[in-house]
């Protein structure tokens, strides 16, 4: 656990260090606030006080990848989820691949997808696989290490024990890339 540790630390020192560049390592980090459809709206009913969308969970991820070129990007990525609408928590990994459909030097408009698994170290959390994928904008800061991102993302957990096996959500998300 302590070499663990320290390779991660030695690493994140790394990309702390390294430039911005069209190649080479990162390191992200993402807060996902999600929302699901509520149940009891109805579409093009009058204004009955209920909104289409209900805040439903949060979602902490964070990864290590590796930009190949200008346009593809890959990374290993951990989370937190917390779906509160639900009561279920969850403990996502998975590898994610981002195709940065416009790339230059202010910004990157991207697709991505994940797949992976759900882990469950206790009974509080929840067992299955994971998927997703998403669109998201990327400022580019030439000066600064730091990029912040905005994406927009759909995800499904399949959990053998939830209503019709799948639990889909979709989220807004925050973030900062580290070069």
């Amino acid at each position: 656990m302590k070499k663990l540790l320290l390779l991660i630390l030695l690493f994140s020192t790394f990309l702390a260090t390294s430039q911005t560049k069209d190649k080479g390592p990162f390191f992200n980090t993402n807060l996902h606030l999600t929302f699901a459809l509520n149940e009891n709206y109805v579409l093009f009913e009058p204004d009955d006080g209920e909104n289409m969308l209900d805040f439903s969970a949060v979602f902490i991820r964070t990864g290590f990848g590796y930009r190949f070129n200008k346009r593809i990007e890959s990374s290993i990525n951990f989370g937190l989820d917390f779906h509160l609408r639900f009561r279920i928590q969850a403990i996502p990994s998975y590898l994610n691949v981002q195709y940065n459909l416009i790339a230059n030097e202010d910004f990157k408009f991207f697709v991505n997808g994940s797949y992976g698994n759900l882990w469950k170290p206790s009974s509080n959390f929840e067992k299955g696989k994971y998927h997703a994928f998403g669109i998201g904008f990327q400022g580019n800061d030439s000066e600064s290490k730091t990029n912040l991102t905005f994406r927009l993302d759909f995800h499904r957990k399949r959990i053998a024990n939830f209503k019709d096996g799948n639990l889909d959500s979709v989220s807004l998300g925050f973030g900062i890339n580290l070069f």
